[in-house]
């Protein structure tokens, strides 16, 4: 009776220490150490769409160009690098054609320092940008008008994320373009338009 005993908890110890052992590997695969870069195809948090300063403008730049200022990506893919060269690793991954960025900094060898909507901030050659004009949705369901007024018929709704064709900046409103339908949407629906007072930047 005694052996039979020690024989059933034995077996019960057995158990939950393979138990145990399960779900500590199954939590060191979920978070694996040592990941090199970030893919984004999408912003990992929703920016808060309040009014935000301008940061002060600079002119003395290597491009002659405004900085800041917006561009979009041109590719699919674009490798954002951890400094202004190719040895440099890469440290984020784009995944989206046309999705905007800020340009902060610059380099006299054509290097562009950029943040993106989440606040990240990485070096990609200016051969990989391109000064189309484009803005992404940072809410859901955000309405699309026919004209630059809420009173306006609706004639969409755009998605957060969605990556938008900006065509003109009207008193706080974005004439843009999405998959071949037109119309008006609140500036501050988007990421990537510098306000109406700013100057808009010159061909690069």
């Amino acid at each position: 009776m005694m052996m039979a005993r020690i024989v059933f908890l034995a077996t019960v110890l057995a158990s939950v220490l393979a138990s145990t052992l399960a779900v500590a590997a199954q939590t060191t695969m979920a978070a694996p150490d040592g990941a090199s870069q970030d893919q984004k195809s999408a912003p990992n948090s929703a920016p808060d769409n309040g009014p935000e300063p301008w940061p002060e403008t600079r002119l003395d730049t290597p491009s002659g160009q405004p900085v800041p200022r917006f561009v979009s990506l041109k590719a699919k893919q674009t490798f954002c690098r951890s400094g202004p060269t190719f040895g440099h690793r890469v440290r984020i991954t784009f995944m989206r054609r046309g999705l905007p960025v800020m340009v902060v900094a610059e380099t006299t060898d054509h290097w562009r320092k950029v943040r993106d909507v989440d606040g990240d901030e990485c070096w990609i050659h200016k051969t990989k940008l391109s000064n189309a004009k484009t803005a992404l949705v940072t809410i859901d369901g955000l309405a699309l008008y026919a004209r630059p007024s809420a009173a306006a018929p609706q004639k969409a709704r755009l998605g957060r994320g969605v990556i938008a064709r900006v065509e003109a900046v009207e008193n706080g409103w974005l004439r843009v373009s999405v998959d071949g339908r037109k119309g008006w949407a609140p500036q501050t629906g988007f990421w990537g338009v510098i306000a109406a007072t700013q100057p808009a930047a010159p061909r690069d």
